[in-house]
């Protein structure tokens, strides 16, 4: 359980002075006679809690210069020192009389927090830090402080016996954010996710300003129009008009392309066809010369062939092997003619083959000089269709340029017509939105009820609060409700604000503590310390107090033990927090060692007694 904030002591300081009360038990009470510093003591641990100013009151106030309180908040102990006045907090680790710098924890301060120096606020709050509670009904959040829980923790005479509720007191202005600040505490819940509802002044200007800007724009927009002239239904109409224009000169480009392609396709073919053709004329061509040369060269060995023949012969005539001297007949002779003679043998054969080969070499060329003749017309017909098809080319190609043309212009028209449809498309859209603009009513602020503790949590605050009072043995039955429209509580009927001032005090009292513990029992934040000043002012003396006389209520009141009821009540609960309360009737003696007790005598002190606080 977070068990919040506990003070151990609180000290004053200064030129050699020091004046201190320990906080030793759950439990504490300062009584004593007027004037002697205990309202300054209840100042003086708000002025630690952060209020911006501490006014000293008593004559005694000059020899001092500085408040020391040490605390214990979440279980941790620290030291906090503040100049009397001073925005800074110099907080120290520890319990400690004496600043020593390894212990220094941080410096703090009153008022806006700097980049470096955090506020006070952020030093007690460590566990809770970042919640927000509603400032006013139009859903404007305020972090929650220490300030703001101060009210929760503080409760001075002035306080205590006010007719206003327990948890609103102070500033009327702040009313919805003490509200929120109890509706915290006993739900748990922040009010973080609230949405904020702009005021009428800054609604009426803002929409004016979204006016304004939404009319400059659409005047921007009408700018861009490239037909100005023309309506919404009108263009759509356009727009209709060119998509069949142009689904109709597509079918008819379509038509043209295929045509065309057709004619690009058999040129292609005919180029293809020619190309073979030449190529064919060409290695004909070749092979004609080719076999001109070859023909030649048969001819030329042929007559050759057939000198050599001839020559055999010649040498062979009148010749018969026999020497011209010796009549014999030489065997080397007659080989050589032997040779001669099948020399002419071989010549005319050979001569034959060439001649066969020649034959057959002068049909192929006329074939050949056929197939050419025929290769040459066919291309000359080739050549001739090209060309044709050239000409059908050119005279297509226009026309499809000029649909391209045409269509080029359609698309182009289309697209301003179709660009024009969709600024009028945003024209309208912030006409609209203009219109609803002016069209919304000023949004109202939240209602009172709308932030309201829930049922259960008041139920249980309620139940807690009745037990108090059975517990302290507070008269009557002990019925307790909520009224929302004060934020306070009705026992038994009667609203707590019409009671008279001792009724309203203990009353005001039960309130602090019953929070306290619904805070406990729920496992929810709360600081942790409940300080009251002058509850039991019920038992003042009527003659010498200054509230005065006592009412009907509480002569009543005053006829019961509550002090001393109330007071047991704090101690047997003193786990669930810390209690300071400041009073000037006497105190039971029988509580002398169960609870703290200093006693200021004032005036009339003797030795050994304490005078005051300072």
């Amino acid at each position: 359980m977070n068990i919040g904030c506990r003070i151990k002591k609180i000290a004053f300081l200064g030129n050699g002075h020091c004046s201190k009360i320990i906080f030793d038990n759950p439990v504490h009470i300062v009584h004593g006679a007027s004037n002697t510093g205990k309202s300054l003591l209840i100042e003086a641990i708000d002025y630690m809690f952060g209020a911006e100013k501490l006014k000293p009151v008593l004559p005694e106030s000059k020899n001092y210069k500085q408040v020391v309180m040490q605390v214990t908040l979440n279980g941790e102990e620290f030291t906090i020192f503040r100049e009397w006045p001073s925005i800074k907090f110099e907080i120290y680790n520890g319990h400690i009389d004496t600043k020593i710098d390894s212990d220094f924890y941080g410096y703090f301060k009153h008022g806006q927090a700097t980049n470096n120096v955090a506020n006070i606020s952020d030093f007690y709050l460590k566990g809770i830090r970042g919640a927000k509670v509603l400032s006013n009904l139009h859903g404007e959040k305020s972090s929650l402080t220490i300030r703001l829980l101060s009210r929760i923790i503080l409760s001075s005479e002035e306080k205590i016996i006010s007719t206003a509720s327990p948890i609103v007191v102070g500033d009327r202005t702040e009313d919805t954010t003490n509200k929120n600040v109890f509706k915290f505490l006993l739900t748990g819940v922040d009010d973080s996710e609230i949405k904020l509802i702009v005021r009428k002044k800054e609604f009426t200007s803002e929409n004016k300003g979204q006016k304004e800007a939404l009319s400059y724009v659409i005047d921007s927009f009408k700018l861009d129009l490239i037909f100005p002239e023309e309506n919404g239904d009108s263009l759509h109409e356009r727009d209709k008009k060119l998509t069949i224009s142009i689904d109709g000169l597509l079918e008819k480009i379509g038509y043209s392309q295929e045509a065309l392609s057709e004619v690009v396709s058999e040129k292609k073919i005919i180029s293809c066809e020619l190309m073979d053709t030449s190529n064919r004329i060409d290695v004909i061509k070749v092979n004609l010369a080719n076999f001109k040369t070859l023909n030649s060269i048969y001819s030329c060995d042929i007559d050759r062939l057939n000198s050599q023949e001839e020559a055999a012969f010649l040498l062979s005539v009148g010749h018969s092997g026999q020497c011209d001297f010796c009549g014999e007949t030489p065997k080397t002779v007659c080989n050589q003619l032997t040779n001669v003679k099948n020399l002419a043998q071989a010549s005319l054969a050979e001569i034959e083959k060439i001649k066969s080969k020649k034959s057959e070499l002068e049909l192929t060329t006329h074939d050949l000089e056929k197939q050419l003749n025929i290769l040459i017309a066919q291309h000359e017909t080739l050549k001739k269709k090209l060309e044709h098809l050239d000409v059908e080319t050119e005279r297509r190609v226009p026309d499809l340029i000029s649909e391209d043309s045409s269509l080029a212009t359609l698309r182009k028209e289309k697209s301003s017509v179709q660009q024009d449809l969709c600024v009028h498309e945003k024209i309208n859209a912030f006409n609209k939105r203009l219109q609803e603009i002016e069209l919304t009513p000023v949004p109202k602020p939240y209602k009172s009820k709308d932030f309201y503790p829930e049922d259960e949590s008041i139920s249980d605050f309620c139940s807690i609060y009745s037990k108090i009072l059975s517990e302290i043995k507070f008269p009557g039955e002990h019925k307790v409700d909520f009224d929302f429209k004060t934020f306070d509580v009705i026992i038994d009927d009667v609203p707590r604000h019409l009671n008279g001032k001792g009724v309203r005090a203990i009353l005001h009292s039960v309130f602090k503590v019953a929070l306290l513990m619904h805070c406990r029992s729920k496992g929810l934040y709360h600081p942790g310390i409940v300080i009251l000043d002058s509850p039991l002012v019920t038992y003042r003396d009527p003659l010498n107090s200054k509230l005065g006389k006592l009412s009907t209520d509480e002569k009543e009141l005053a006829q019961t033990k509550i002090s001393y009821h109330f007071l047991n009540f704090l101690y047997k609960i003193r786990d669930q927090g810390q209690f300071i309360i400041v009073e000037n009737i006497d105190i039971p003696t029988s509580f002398k060692d169960s609870i703290g007790i200093d006693t200021f005598y004032g005036k009339n002190a003797t030795v050994g007694q304490r005078k005051g606080l300072l």
